[in-house]
């Protein structure tokens, strides 16, 4: 035992300051094909370079990039597109061609002699269902994922000072594919989103154990690399709310449920997220000529649009 005073505190090395540190685990999420992998080669190049990713400041280190969907001609030409400069020493790749099964056991000698032998301080995963461990488990068990799989990977992390950032897919709903012990388990999450209006703009929410979150409003440059941007693109509404707003333009006077509204949008939407998505933008709504009231109908809400065309001034045109 300690008392509070024996407790000397210990400044946590960073490898992106206030985003992840030192021997930490991390996850980035988003949909498939929004743009994870790019976005784990910038931060390579960041890292590798010596460069600040999202204005924060980072300590230079060699990368171990784990690709188990990408060939190395794959990695190579996203690099020479993103117009990523790295020095062989800085940047090292495991491809689906080195390994026809990527077992965790094997990719340990590989981290072993990359964190002893190169001093390197971080491994990209990409992607986590992928790996496979010295015995089968359910991406979908909270026991599994929350009792052996990230266990595992934190030990990786303590016994060769590294940390580990992992790729993987969000779900329908908006949370991490599979168990939420990955949610509770990991040191910090990076969720990327992508706006349903504007391929160019994303989101980034950083929730983290060791740092305040963020939030970043970024925008892809020509070369596929993410800045941070003025540009709130996040005030044009999304598709499914246009759809909306076009819908009661028409009907004037509708009263109708979420899953009605999801049915008739005929897109993949949940229905609880089509409810949210009015509440969170109920005053871009209203400014496009909605009024809206709603209750609860048994188990679901009831909604009631009515429409009038927005008052529209001359200085709004020119601005």
């Amino acid at each position: 035992m300690k008392s509070i005073n024996e407790i000397k505190y210990i400044k946590k090395d960073y490898i992106i300051d206030e985003i992840m540190r030192t021997n930490g685990l991390y996850c980035l999420i988003a949909y498939p094909k929004v743009g994870k992998s790019m976005l784990a080669l910038q931060i390579s190049d960041c890292i590798a370079n010596n460069k600040p990713f999202l204005e924060c400041n980072t300590n230079h280190s060699p990368i171990l990039y784990i690709s188990t969907e990408s060939s190395g001609n794959q990695l190579l030409e996203r690099i020479n597109m993103m117009n990523i400069k790295f020095k062989d020493n800085d940047f090292q790749y495991i491809d689906r061609n080195e390994y026809s099964n990527f077992f965790l056991k094997d990719l340990e000698v590989d981290i072993s002699d990359f964190a002893r032998n190169q001093d390197g301080k971080l491994v990209i995963v990409d992607m986590l269902k992928d790996i496979e461990f010295d015995t089968e488990y359910d991406i979908n068990s909270y026991q599994d994922v929350g009792q052996y799989v990230l266990p595992k990977l934190r030990y990786l992390c303590n016994v060769y000072n590294i940390s580990i950032l992992f790729l993987h897919h969000l779900n329908k709903k908006g949370k991490s594919l599979g168990s939420t012990a990955l949610d509770g388990s990991v040191d910090g999450i990076l969720k990327l989103e992508q706006s349903e209006n504007n391929s160019k703009y994303y989101k980034l929410n950083i929730t983290n154990r060791d740092y305040e979150s963020k939030e970043f409003h970024l925008k892809k440059d020509d070369n596929c690399i993410l800045n941070i941007t003025n540009e709130l693109n996040e005030s044009t509404m999304p598709e499914a709310l246009i759809f909306l707003v076009n819908y009661c333009s028409k009907h004037k006077d509708i009263t109708i449920t979420a899953t009605e509204l999801a049915n008739k949008y005929n897109k993949p939407i949940l229905p609880s997220v089509y409810g949210t998505l009015i509440h969170k933008y109920i005053k871009e709504l209203e400014k496009e000529g909605l009024k809206i009231e709603y209750h609860r109908k048994s188990n679901e809400r009831l909604y009631h649009f009515l429409y009038e065309e927005p008052n529209i001034e001359f200085e709004d045109i020119m601005s």
